[in-house]
């Protein structure tokens, strides 16, 4: 039997997704009980959302495909040498298997490499470090040319800041990659257009959106930004970006014709978590969009 380069790449998609946590427990789910596979594939995803578990695990633990670096403290000064300055331990993910392959089979190698660049550099930056390009260029077994190559397009191309040592002037008034997302969002798009658009993986796409409702919904329950990045298990840097990008889109119509799905995603986790634990309160007077 002759197995042609698609069916190729198929097989490579599914033994990659017997890897990934969630795909082992929707097998044990199926197996077990009468539910269809896609009945399965929710509950394990639910399943991890709820109990932090894999991609949605706000422990030390390392998952699969990540792990730990030194980066510089994003408060040190530009131009300092390297050898004084502060170091912070992150955990970056370099690999997300089901997400890279996606975006790989769609738009190639050059892609592929860009989201990692974008995811890790985003991650190292809400653990308040900051990568450099050489950090990058060791970290994805390339070369430091391009990886400066691969910024610079995404900043004329897509008009996107990607969050680095030598960019770190430019964070403060320029979009990352997230809140591109997060603009396409709430000017109407689709998360399949979205990530067509950025050459971004869907499911990446899909979290960032997620995270910004839980942020935003958190925010309008407690009304302390502190406590809405421990709910959340997000960094104080992301919360003040998407309460930012919040406040920006408040009274535009994309952001109105957005709020119902935006309530139902936030009630959602907010129902999930265990109120009393928090010490939270009723919901602030004068709506749910606007700090307390």
């Amino acid at each position: 039997m002759i197995v042609t380069a698609e069916q190729r790449k198929d097989q490579a998609d599914e033994r990659l997704r017997l890897r990934c946590s969630a795909e082992r427990f929707a097998n044990v789910i199926t197996e077990g009980t009468n539910c269809s596979r896609f009945e399965a594939e929710v509950i394990a995803e639910k399943a991890q959302e709820v109990f932090h578990l894999g991609e949605h695990s706000d422990e030390a633990v390392l998952q699969p495909g990540q792990m730990v670096w030194q980066a510089i403290d994003r408060d040190e000064p530009a131009g300092k040498p390297l050898r004084e300055c502060r170091y912070v331990r992150v955990r970056l993910t370099l690999v997300r298997p089901v997400e890279d392959r996606e975006v790989h089979r769609e738009h190639g190698t050059t892609a592929m490499r860009r989201q990692q660049i974008v995811r890790m550099s985003e991650e190292a930056l809400q653990q308040d470090a900051l990568l450099t390009i050489e950090d990058l260029a060791v970290l994805l077994g390339t070369n430091e040319k391009t990886i400066r190559l691969d910024i610079a397009s995404l900043r004329q191309g897509q008009d996107i800041t990607v969050p680095t040592r030598g960019t770190k002037k430019d964070i403060g008034p320029g979009v990352t990659h997230r809140e591109k997302v997060l603009e396409l969002y709430l000017r109407g798009q689709e998360p399949l257009e979205i990530s067509r658009a950025l050459t971004h993986s869907l499911k990446a796409v899909e979290r960032y959106i997620q995270s910004f409702c839980r942020i935003v919904y958190t925010q309008s329950r407690v009304g302390n930004t502190h406590t809405t990045a421990l709910i959340t298990g997000t960094s104080l840097h992301l919360v003040g970006r998407c309460l930012a990008l919040r406040d920006r889109w408040l009274a535009s119509p994309g952001y109105q014709a957005r709020l119902e799905q935006m309530e139902r995603i936030g009630t959602v986790f907010w129902e999930s978590q265990d109120a009393k634990k928090t010490g939270m309160g009723p919901e602030p007077a004068g709506g749910r969009h606007h700090e307390g």
